[in-house]
């Protein structure tokens, strides 16, 4: 389908526009490759459109994570540093949606259990769920062995502080922690659940908000 300029909008340099054809036509022949592939591609998509609209404004960092990338290297108060960060925390939060499981139905379908049990299994913090623009519920893959959550994971959830940042929550579950180390190994919270580690470890190391 072709675009069609109209009288008022400016136009792209004609190598340009090649190259942003192209572009977004690799994109959306990569999306085809499955649900999750696809699933990254939007998310991307929407944060290189809102960080191409906010272009021209002032990019600011909360101080936290300003202090993070500037211990990294990054200049304080660059514009193009502290773009480049929100694109690539929006690509990483697509990543996750990707590795997912996205919707109570498809959730209650893997589990084999009725839609309503979904909801309480998160009121009693046994599963683990976050919500995007859509106001879809996401499920972590990695919280899962099989059919079942991981033993012990609500005990670990029910110390973690509502307030994080998913990304923050699948950074502390999934990278290896030298606090818990078996036969000279660092292992992640996940490894340590689903290798019979006791969940009580794990509480007095979640990360705060």
């Amino acid at each position: 389908m072709s675009h069609e300029v109209s009288a008022n909008e400016p136009r792209l340099p004609e190598g340009i526009e090649q190259q942003v054809r192209r572009g977004v036509a690799r994109l959306v022949q990569l999306a085809h490759q499955g649900p999750d592939v696809a699933a990254y591609v939007v998310g991307l998509l929407n944060a290189v459109t809102d960080e191409a609209a906010n272009r021209r404004q002032p990019a600011v960092l909360p101080s936290a994570e300003q202090a993070i990338w500037e211990g990294l290297g990054a200049r304080s108060g660059d514009a193009d540093t502290a773009s480049l960060v929100r694109i690539r925390r929006a690509s990483a939060f697509a990543d996750l949606v990707a590795r997912s499981i996205q919707g109570d139905t498809a959730l209650a379908k893997l589990l084999g259990r009725d839609r309503s049990r979904i909801s309480q299994r998160l009121a009693e913090h046994s599963i683990y769920a976050f919500e995007i623009d859509s106001g879809e519920r996401c499920f972590p893959r990695w919280q899962f062995q099989g059919k079942k959550p991981l033993r012990g994971l609500r005990k670990v959830l029910s110390a973690l502080d509502p307030g994080l940042h998913p990304l923050t929550v699948d950074h502390w579950f999934l990278t290896p922690n030298l606090d818990l180390v078996i036969d000279d190994e660092a292992l992640s919270p996940v490894d340590w659940l689903s290798t019979g580690g006791d969940p009580k470890v794990l509480v007095d190391m979640v990360p705060e908000a």
